[in-house]
């Protein structure tokens, strides 16, 4: 998988588990909390003891349950173009309050765009901004067009990131995903745009093939010979005016750009 693909999709999930504090997987806990006291910084967040009880004190990015239900009923009632992401919606349990089943585009779709809407009024106003600067600079190393000019200062802002992460998240949050991002500016000024390497054409493409496989004692023959049936069909298509094209979904839209509405219609 490229290297933006991976650091992405291991950002994305590391922050959205740490805010919505998925147990096992968020990367505040006892243990995060131990390391700061033996650091000897934020000592007011070692676990506290009442009784028979442990207690920990909440960070600047814990999240109340209202607050869980906003960010998730944002997600949930997000609706995008069609082609522009997987259904959003599917993803969001709002029963247990977490993101289940993302994919690398779907953390893609996520770092981009739609995370800085969902944490918008959730976050106190430092924590908030860093995420966003942190969507923001995703979102301009993967644009189709980048001026080298700007790239220094995307290396820049890209160390200062990770400086003021620092200042909010727990030294377990930074693994060698999150330490990634200094590397992909260079990486761009090396080999050009993201977007002509990664790896989510080639990743749709390949659950076309394994779609293809029917006999697993053969999964190659499967795939050649349906590809080649595919093929032969198209072939046949392209000389009929009124058979739709394979592998072409067929808009949802369809109907309604011509101003024929589906509310309220009466066929007599």
């Amino acid at each position: 998988m490229h290297r933006c693909n991976a650091c992405g999709k291991n950002i994305c999930d590391s922050i959205i588990e740490t805010l919505l504090n998925i147990k096992g997987k968020t990367k505040d806990g006892i243990n995060a909390h131990k390391d700061l006291v033996e650091m000897g910084v934020r000592l007011e967040l070692q676990q506290q003891t009442h009784g028979k009880r442990t207690y920990l004190p909440p960070v600047c990015h814990t999240l109340s349950k209202t607050e869980k239900i906003s960010f998730c009923g944002c997600l949930r009632g997000v609706k995008v173009p069609q082609g522009y992401s997987s259904n959003i919606k599917s993803l969001v349990s709002m029963k247990d309050l977490k993101l289940i089943g993302l994919k690398s585009h779907d953390c893609h779709v996520l770092m981009q765009d739609l995370l800085r809407v969902a944490i918008r009024g959730i976050l106190p106003k430092n924590v908030r901004q860093v995420i966003t600067c942190l969507c923001l600079f995703f979102n301009a190393i993967c644009r189709e067009v980048i001026d080298p000019t700007r790239l220094d200062e995307l290396e820049n802002e890209a160390i200062i990131l990770l400086c003021q992460l620092e200042m909010y998240f727990p030294p377990s949050f930074f693994d060698i995903m999150v330490h990634l991002i200094v590397h992909l500016v260079i990486e761009i000024r090396i080999c050009g745009p993201m977007f002509l390497r990664w790896m989510y054409p080639i990743e749709r493409c390949m659950k076309i093939f394994k779609g293809y496989v029917k006999n697993p004692y053969r999964p190659e023959a499967s795939i050649v010979e349906r590809y080649i049936v595919k093929e032969a069909i198209e072939f046949c298509t392209s000389y009929m005016s009124e058979v739709d094209a394979i592998d072409v979904p067929r808009s949802r839209y369809e109907g309604r750009q011509k101003g024929k509405g589906t509310r309220g219609v009466r066929i007599v």
